[in-house]
């Protein structure tokens, strides 16, 4: 008798998916006089039923060395800061190349119009059964630029939007084509399935 020998590999994936609802001027301006709503974010729009003019999405994210060692200092309980709704933003820009692993900051230029990390819309971060989903809104004045990069930062609560990287840039997404935005509201619901 011939013993078999099997060969049995685990592994973890990362599957990053992002999600764009685009709200238009007269859905903002509806929202303010409708309800008195003068920044309304996207969980308005979805609390109100108002479906968003356009809808975008994107596959794919690369977790940044960074990001992989937060993810494993948390689980060992090493003290670091969490990925919570007051250290947690989502951030845009319209920097291009390619994503690597050793980014610590969006692609394009620092202190530019052409980048913006979001706080979190309330209640986000959310995490269910292996999933983190992130949904952050910008307003009509803010993020107006073509979309071509996404990613996460954290920082030390509690964290404010701007321009600027926060201390650890987690993961990046290059050649998004998310779209251009030029006013209006755009409400970016990232989830990060690890499975």
């Amino acid at each position: 008798m011939t013993a078999t020998l099997i060969r049995r590999e685990e592994s973890v994936r990362w599957v990053p998916f992002a999600h764009v609802d685009k709200y238009d001027d007269d859905q903002v301006q509806w929202m303010a006089d409708r309800h008195g709503i003068l920044r309304p974010s996207g969980n308005d729009f979805m609390l109100h039923r108002v479906k968003p003019a356009e809808v975008a999405e994107d596959e794919g994210n690369l977790l940044t060395t960074v990001g992989l060692n937060r993810l494993t200092n948390l689980l060992i309980g090493g003290g670091a800061q969490a990925l919570t709704n007051t250290s947690l933003r989502l951030g845009t820009g319209n920097g291009a190349g390619s994503a690597a692993v050793g980014d610590t900051d969006l692609g394009a230029a620092a202190g530019s119009a052409n980048r913006w990390f979001q706080i979190m819309d309330a209640t986000f971060p959310q995490q269910s059964n292996g999933v983190l989903t992130a949904k952050a809104s910008w307003a009509t004045g803010d993020g107006n630029y073509a979309w071509n990069e996404w990613g996460m930062d954290v920082g030390t609560p509690t964290v404010t939007s701007s321009a600027t990287v926060n201390a650890l840039f987690f993961n990046h997404k290059t050649s998004a084509a998310l779209g251009t935005k030029v006013s209006g509201v755009w409400a970016l619901t990232v989830t990060v399935t690890i499975a």
